[in-house]
């Protein structure tokens, strides 16, 4: 098999009110100029930011300070997808229905790498206990609910915006939790004392594990929402997923669909914002050419390790989201 090198490719980032990739505008990537949408249903700032971005936009920056400032240089996190914020205009938007995943238009099944299934437990029993989905599906899709996938959410006004001020030239504007300002609602009549979200960020994602929490919650049209979704285990730089436990070099296998994140409310399907992932080739390189030898059996260890570590993590995560899925379900 002939193999295919990243270095053959660039990486362009679109977003949009919707899939339609022609309703897309070109993303700054790691930049601290925010990409503003306005449409009837949300108003926000949206900033994407890669560790070791490769662009096909050469002029944009291929890092972010964001990476070297805490917490992100102490979990090495690898790229960042940011509402900053957002204000949901046309209605508000129960907790349990707000979700941010990918979804692809074609199935994946045929291509999915060697380990991929671990990779699956381990994200849904480790990651993201909320993360629900259908990876072999004719449409795939893979999606968390906000309240519990994101990582920081904080509410209402901040003392640094980024519509204009408060950043240092050079600077950027670091989000922390703050959702703990807002209030869940009561569904007794004899309560006394309502329900506090937890003041930390990862407390709060397994707070909101728990369905009736989530249906507690409501995202209030016209308030303002402050969004960062983040993690150091998908890596654009090498197109690769590194889990605990598995490694998976994904370009091998990369049909050519792009990876997209699609905001959305999950019942009635109302699509708020789409940020869209596409590797594309370089005019000026042959995608048939050989890899070297070294690098050849670097790729080929990898997925015979992911194999091997199937085997392994199989034995030491039984049943990975029984407990959690009785919650989401």
């Amino acid at each position: 098999m002939t193999h295919k090198t990243i270095s053959n490719y660039t990486l362009t980032v679109t977003a949009g009110p919707s899939r339609d990739v022609s309703s897309h505008v070109a993303v700054p990537v790691n930049t601290e100029k925010p990409l503003h949408f306005d449409t009837d249903l949300i108003s926000t700032n949206l900033f994407v930011r890669i560790q070791n971005y490769r662009g096909t936009d050469t002029t944009l920056p291929s890092t972010s300070p964001y990476f070297s400032t805490p917490p992100h240089s102490t979990s090495k996190d690898k790229y960042s997808i940011s509402f900053s914020p957002i204000i949901f205009k046309d209605s508000s938007v129960n907790g349990d229905d707000l979700v941010l995943g990918n979804d692809f238009d074609k199935p994946i099944s045929q291509n999915l790498p060697p380990g991929f299934s671990v990779a699956w437990r381990v994200a849904r029993w480790v990651i993201d206990p909320g993360l629900d989905g259908d990876p072999w599906a004719e449409k795939p899709w893979l999606e968390g609910r906000v309240l519990g996938s994101v990582n920081v959410i904080d509410v209402g006004n901040r003392v640094c915006e980024n519509s204009g001020g408060g950043v240092e030239e050079g600077g950027v504007d670091v989000l922390e939790e703050g959702l703990y300002k807002s209030k869940l609602k009561s569904e007794g009549f004899d309560t006394t004392e309502e329900e506090e979200i937890p003041k930390d960020g990862p407390a709060r994602m397994k707070f909101f594990v728990q369905q009736e929490k989530r249906k507690k919650f409501v995202f209030e049209k016209g308030e303002k929402y402050w969004m960062d979704f983040y993690n150091p285990y998908l890596d654009f730089n090498e197109f690769a997923l590194n889990l605990p436990g598995v490694s998976i070099h994904i370009l091998q296998y990369w049909d050519g669909q792009p990876l997209r994140y699609v905001l959305k409310n999950r019942v009635d399907q109302t699509v708020y914002l789409v940020v869209q992932f596409t590797l594309t080739p370089k005019e000026d390189v042959n995608d048939e050419e050989e890899e070297d030898d070294e690098e050849d059996d670097e790729e080929d260890d990898v997925f015979e390790d992911a194999q091997e570590d199937e085997k392994a993590i199989s034995q030491s995560v039984k049943n990975p989201v029984q407990t959690s899925q009785d919650d989401i379900d």
